[in-house]
């Protein structure tokens, strides 16, 4: 029992950062209709860019996580820009497939700069803490309870701000929000930026909570975030 109580645990852990991933990936598709193949290398990027800099913040966490959740930003702003947009008006299965080819072309770049090998960070796991009946690590405590302040921030952008109201309007009818005066390029673009520092903050907590990690760490994440979203859209809505 005690063993299945650990394991039990650690999943609530990965269920947390996979909530971020989930709901990340609900942002992308709620704006531009296209389901983002690319997403899990959002994830990637982040845990690599934690991971470059560990040694310059002196294995600072907190400083890892803002900068793998910018890197992330910028990841999602570019890849809105240079791709979502430039495909739109063509098929889904059309986006779907650039998307899919920037997948592949971030993970052999990240192939060729870090190798195919797995890497790991020096970050400090922490001790271990009986929470009634789970075994967790300092880390994994951190991870969940960041992840519910930061789905928690993120409800209330959604439901209480001008930024949020516009980001529910565009997922409703894009033309019908532009002709409302709502600058539903401009949303659009910062929303890719959101889902971006989501995503990247959700890949350092995936890769310091499974200890090792390469190119394909998003890639091989992306499925149990596509059925997560698909699970939490069950009701019916797949609008934030």
């Amino acid at each position: 029992m005690n063993t299945f109580l650990v394991t039990v645990g650690v999943g609530l852990a990965t269920a947390a950062i996979l909530a971020l991933s989930a709901l990340a990936f609900t942002l992308e598709y709620a704006v531009s209709r296209i389901a983002n193949f690319a997403h899990g290398e959002f994830l990637t990027i982040g845990a690599y860019a934690a991971y470059s800099t560990q040694g310059i913040f002196h294995e600072n966490v907190a400083a890892a996580a803002v900068i793998a959740a910018a890197v992330g930003a910028v990841a999602g702003l570019l890849l809105n820009a240079l791709v979502i947009e430039q495909f739109r008006g063509r098929s889904a299965i059309t986006v779907l497939i650039a998307t899919l080819g920037v997948a592949l072309i971030v993970q052999n770049v990240l192939d060729m700069i870090y190798g195919a090998a797995n890497v790991s960070y020096s970050y400090p796991q922490g001790s271990l803490h009986h929470v009634g009946p789970f075994l967790w690590t300092t880390s994994d405590i951190e991870v969940i309870v960041s992840a519910l302040v930061v789905a928690g921030l993120i409800y209330l952008l959604l439901q209480q701000t001008r930024f949020g109201k516009a980001i529910r309007a565009v997922s409703q009818d894009r033309a019908l929000a532009q002709v409302s005066g709502i600058p539903a390029r401009r949303i659009i673009m910062g929303t890719w930026v959101l889902a971006g520092a989501l995503a990247g903050f959700a890949g350092f907590a995936l890769a310091a909570t499974i200890g090792t990690f390469g190119p394909l760490l998003g890639f091989n994440f992306l499925l149990l975030t596509i059925t997560a979203t698909v699970a939490g859209a069950s009701g019916g809505r797949t609008r934030p």
